[in-house]
């Protein structure tokens, strides 16, 4: 028996905004043409269907398929929708997605198995078997359900820093939990200590634009934001978080030093990560060369200090789900170290939304939204994503490249007073960091947004302030790939110049975008690498390195000294 329906929801990513991404169900995916036939020969069923713990995995498997393709795919929607059958695929787009060929069986007998894993996103999953490719997509079968236990299972934690040392942030997420807390200590398992959260959440229509607004949103869930106050500067910490509805594991965390401590302090750097699914499935951005990042960082967590992202951070572009992913990926770093972040194009940037430069959709209609109340940074206030802070010998400030920073806006106001005042007795090495560079090697011309455009007008405006209060370090992203220049001023090497380092390269697509003639400020490139940067600096020295990801060997490095 065979049930017709025909629906018209257009979703087709054609404008130049998105054309450097990879490739991925999305890219082909015709809400238009998507129909639904449900064949009641084809039988689909998740197994088992109540799992535990986020992270846990669920066999999907199927048979009655008559003239099996390498088109066919299997979906993974969540919520279950409220029609007849529970899955609306012109409405809602799917977290992700497998082509049923991966099974052995699929293309010899119609049938055929496989296993994904499932982050506990707070609410029930379901699966879809569709021909017809992305292109022309038609739902045929639909499996039963699959519950989480616990709905409030406390996930997703982060650290973030203050710009009061003797401070930490953490952030999770849930269901709806009432009473959420930190409870913590300085010793395993004894936590004295209680810091109750402050919960919130964000709905479509605060969003700016498609498809975060429609079918890219899903309930984010709860968020959930506690502050450990009266922390000793240095001093290791014990802590879970959750509630009466559930705890987490044991973490434990370093309070950030005293300003001005002359221990060695080490941070990890990159931009442009993204995230990928551990079970091979495609998601609307699968960033695979992200999870190598994330185990080398991982691998150092007993001697780093904190990690700072530049920029274009999980490339969700307002698939909710994509959030939820990265996090997931994120926490056994993240409740380990504080995980500081600066904004890119793709948490920001939508049409005529914005006092910026750039016109375009790279937000995916989020408009910031998602990435300002998930990462509550020391900003001056929402939307206004810029700030510093001390830690140990050296103070860090991060720009928003997507806001306007030309002279008499709020922002270079914020900059030049923050700059002035930052205390280089304290704090003698000073870092600065934004997402588009001021410097890059680039035949990308275009206007206003082009690499050269942007770079023009960093320099034309805060090039003479970074000069100004000596600016030690510069670290940029956006393009992915690796840059270093000379101690450069003006687009030409200087004593007392500042060397710019370009580090897009921890996950997305590699990008050669280099000119035919390289310009003479340029000391090292690298395009064929993902890698990440290292950092180590004390009150006489910065050492500056870049890693690649696949042998976890430096490659390039620059010493400083004061």
């Amino acid at each position: 028996e065979l049930q017709f329906i025909t629906v018209s929801i257009i979703l087709s990513f054609t404008s130049p905004a998105w054309s450097h991404m990879e490739s991925g169900l999305f890219d082909s995916l015709w809400h238009d043409r998507a129909t639904v036939v449900l064949d009641s020969s084809i039988y689909i069923v998740a197994q088992p269907t109540t799992l535990e713990k986020s992270g846990e995995w669920v066999n999907v498997s199927w048979q009655g398929v008559s003239s099996p393709s390498s088109k066919d795919w299997i979906g993974v929607y969540s919520p279950v929708a409220s029609n007849s059958y529970g899955i609306n695929a012109t409405k809602n787009a799917p977290i992700k997605y497998q082509y049923a060929y991966y099974s052995s069986t699929h293309m010899s007998y119609g049938k055929g198995s496989i296993s994904f894993r499932l982050m506990n996103m707070r609410q029930s999953v379901i699966f879809g078997f569709f021909k017809g490719g992305t292109s022309n997509p038609v739902l045929q079968a639909v499996s039963n359900s699959v519950e989480f236990y616990n709905p409030n299972e406390p996930l997703q934690g982060h650290l973030a820093l203050t710009n009061d040392p003797s401070q930490m942030i953490f952030t999770w997420v849930t269901q709806d939990t009432q009473k959420p807390m930190v409870l913590w200590g300085t010793d395993s398992g004894r936590y004295p200590n209680i810091s109750q959260a402050s919960s919130f959440t964000y709905g479509a229509n605060d969003m700016c634009g498609s498809p975060a607004t429609d079918f890219g949103f899903r309930d984010p869930g709860m968020i959930h934001q506690a502050t450990l106050k009266s922390l000793t500067p240095g001093q290791t910490y014990y802590y879970i978080f959750g509630d009466a509805y559930g705890w987490s594991s044991e973490y434990t965390f370093k309070a950030a030093p005293y300003p001005g401590s002359s221990n060695p302090v080490t941070i990890i750097a990159y931009g442009d990560m993204g995230c990928a699914e551990l079970d091979d499935s495609y998601m609307v951005q699968t960033v695979k060369a992200s999870l190598n990042t994330t185990k080398r960082v991982k691998e150092q967590l007993d001697n780093i200090d904190f990690v700072l992202q530049i920029g274009d951070i999980s490339y969700a572009l307002g698939y909710s789900s994509m959030w939820d992913v990265y996090f997931d990926q994120l926490e056994p770093i993240a409740t380990r170290v504080p995980y500081m972040v600066g904004i890119g194009n793709h948490e920001r940037n939508y049409p005529n939304t914005m006092p910026g430069y750039y016109n375009n959709s790279g937000s995916g209609g989020e408009c910031g939204i998602p990435h300002e109340l998930r990462f509550p940074m020391p900003t001056p206030a929402l939307d206004e994503p810029w700030y510093g802070f001390d830690y140990g010998s050296a103070h860090f400030v991060i720009m928003s490249t997507e806001h306007q920073f030309t002279q008499g806006t709020p922002q270079y106001s914020y900059l030049e007073n923050h700059l002035k005042y930052v205390d280089r007795k304290v704090t003698p090495w000073l870092i600065f960091g934004g997402h588009r560079p001021m410097y890059i090697a680039s035949k990308d011309t275009g206007y206003p947004d082009g690499h050269n455009s942007v770079a023009y007008a960093l320099r034309t405006s805060l090039e003479p302030l970074l000069k100004e209060y000596k600016v030690d370090l510069a670290l940029w992203a956006h393009i992915h790939a690796y840059q270093r220049t000379c101690a450069v001023y003006q687009e030409t090497c200087v004593d007392g110049g500042i060397p710019h380092v370009v580090i897009g390269m921890a996950g997305r697509s590699l990008a050669n975008c280099l000119p035919s003639s390289l310009p003479s400020w340029l000391v090292y490139y690298d395009h064929k690498s993902y890698g990440y940067s290292r950092i180590t600096v004390n009150p006489s020295t910065l050492v500056f390195e870049y890693i690649h990801s696949d042998d976890n060997v430096v490659y390039d490095s620059l010493v400083l000294q004061k």
